[in-house]
């Protein structure tokens, strides 16, 4: 049985605007997160789905509900990666981690840098600088690393080339990743547990085990197994969510 290491009960996350209003933005929020899971939060734009990660990442607090987490380090990633333009790409992943030469030498060949060390990010690719923020968050060592639908604006080549990267991480090194994403084809193949989530207010409306007969590559999407996924995901957010499908990429 998998260790859960983030249990969420029952929790809501209410925000007041200037004249008082009140917005339930997230209402009965319950999940689990098991160690060394890739879990998916699948949700539209502006459903809460970044307030719900920033909460799991203890960078904001609920109004409501209760989270026991055996957690102690949690690396958030931004939907902008965040990089400093003034350091190399080995300086940045050093900032504030104490590690030693072996093991930048393995992170970095881990996202794809290697032979990058001295290159500066302010002139790169999003791609490019997702990679060092990875990097960064690796070299922090943190139980958990949680992304915030950092993939949006990169081209099809590249971001396949950070599915295969991210799954390989994950299975090499046994690395919890929770991931906010809008895109159902993203989801399935990354993840091991997905939880579809409505918007107004936010809240999950099914968990999805996700699991392939064969080792997963880009081709799987083409597979009808993943294809009963998506349809059964498509079926669910018609029947259960209150906005229209095309708000989350097929």
């Amino acid at each position: 049985m998998s260790e859960i290491i983030i249990d969420i009960k029952n929790l809501s996350k209410i925000y007041s605007d200037k004249v008082g209003y009140k917005i339930h933005l997230l209402e009965n929020i319950s999940l689990s997160i098991s160690k060394g899971e890739f879990s998916t939060i699948l949700a539209p734009k502006g459903s809460g789905k970044t307030s719900l990660l920033k909460i799991i990442s203890d960078l904001e607090k609920p109004t409501s509900g209760t989270i026991k987490s055996e957690v102690k380090k949690v690396a958030f990633i931004p939907s902008k990666p965040s990089s400093f333009p003034w350091l190399n790409v080995e300086d940045n992943i050093k900032f504030a981690s104490k590690i030693n030469a072996d093991e930048i030498t393995e992170i970095i060949e881990l996202v794809g840098l290697t032979g990058y060390e001295d290159h500066f990010p302010h002139n790169k690719s999003e791609g490019f600088r997702f990679r060092i923020s990875l990097a960064r968050a690796m070299a922090y060592k943190p139980d958990v690393i949680v992304i915030d639908e950092p993939f949006n604006n990169l081209n099809s080549i590249t971001r396949e080339e950070i599915y295969f990267m991210l799954r390989t991480l994950k299975e090499e090194k046994n690395i919890t990743i929770i991931l906010g994403s809008t895109s159902i084809t993203e989801a399935i193949y990354l993840s091991d547990k997905i939880f579809i989530m409505k918007s107004n207010p936010g809240e999950i409306i099914e968990k999805m085990e996700i699991s392939f007969s064969t080792k997963r590559n880009i081709e799987i999407i083409q597979k009808e197994e993943f294809k009963n996924y998506r349809n059964k995901i498509e079926k669910i957010f018609k029947e259960k969510s209150n906005k229209a499908l095309h708000s989350i990429s097929v």
